[in-house]
């Protein structure tokens, strides 16, 4: 029997973080979590992409139409956010009012990621699309690449240390919360404090893994929701897996 071996590379953030975690007792435990996100899912087959990112492409459709406008505060009008809500799925536990975008969390916060990622761009009083969004509308195989490409931040700030390491926690998430003081305690050994000298608190995760959870929590269908249960689908397992790893030809079968 022929087996044939996968490699993966590392994205640039990922290995500035587990280098940072080198001699630490941190360090095997996000290896171990990163090596069961590769083993779980190496054989997965490619998702329903259409299926998956049904609620960007809605948001891609609704912009090549033009019939995503502003506010003259520049918000979705509050007929738009209604009907994005009815299409996220991160929107399925929301029992609060949906009559503007700013009291309407994840749908701004949805919006807003599509036009970081390039996707969406702000034009007389209008949501329009990007080049790039205007390729991935008629392709979601690309759009999930785009996605991908863009889910780490570039840089090399306490922002992209932390969404490297909950995307790691949530990748290998179960039930309940993710591991926010684990997570803190990382960025703590990575170098980042307070000015006096202090730890950084679990609680200075969340900004990370709410803008996080933005992208993710709207692939696929999450198991769960809600701020304290956050659980990705496994759509966003995979989304995740080709955020933080890309895999590469290794010359040959194995015998």
């Amino acid at each position: 029997m022929t087996t044939h071996r996968l490699a993966h590379r590392l994205h640039p953030a990922l290995t500035w973080v587990l280098n940072g975690l080198e001699g630490t007792p941190l360090k095997q435990p996000l290896t171990d979590r990163l090596t069961e996100l590769l083993a779980q899912t190496a054989l997965e087959p490619a998702p329903d992409y259409r299926r998956a990112l049904h609620a960007h492409l809605w948001m891609l459709d609704r912009a090549a139409s033009e019939s995503l406008t502003l506010t003259a505060a520049g918000y979705l009008a509050p007929a738009q956010v209604k009907a994005l809500a009815a299409e996220l799925p991160e929107m399925a536990d929301w029992h609060f009012s949906m009559t503007r975008e700013v009291d309407t969390y994840p749908v701004l916060a949805f919006r807003e990621h599509l036009l970081s990622a390039g996707l969406l761009r702000r034009y007389k009083g209008k949501l329009l699309l990007t080049r790039p969004g205007k390729a991935a509308a008629h392709d979601p195989e690309l759009l999930w690449e785009h996605l991908a490409d863009r889910l780490v931040p570039s840089g090399d700030d306490f922002t992209t240390a932390a969404t490297v390491l909950v995307l790691a926690h949530w990748s290998t998430h179960r039930e309940g919360r993710i591991d926010g003081t684990a997570i803190a305690r990382a960025l703590t050994e990575l170098g980042w404090q307070h000015r006096d000298g202090s730890p950084v608190d679990s609680r200075e995760v969340w900004p990370a893994a709410n803008a996080t959870w933005a992208v993710i929590g709207n692939v696929g269908r999450p198991r769960a929701s809600r701020s304290l249960d956050r659980i990705p689908s496994p759509e966003a397992r995979l989304l995740i897996r080709d955020a933080l790893f890309t895999q590469v030809p290794v010359d040959g079968p194995s015998p």
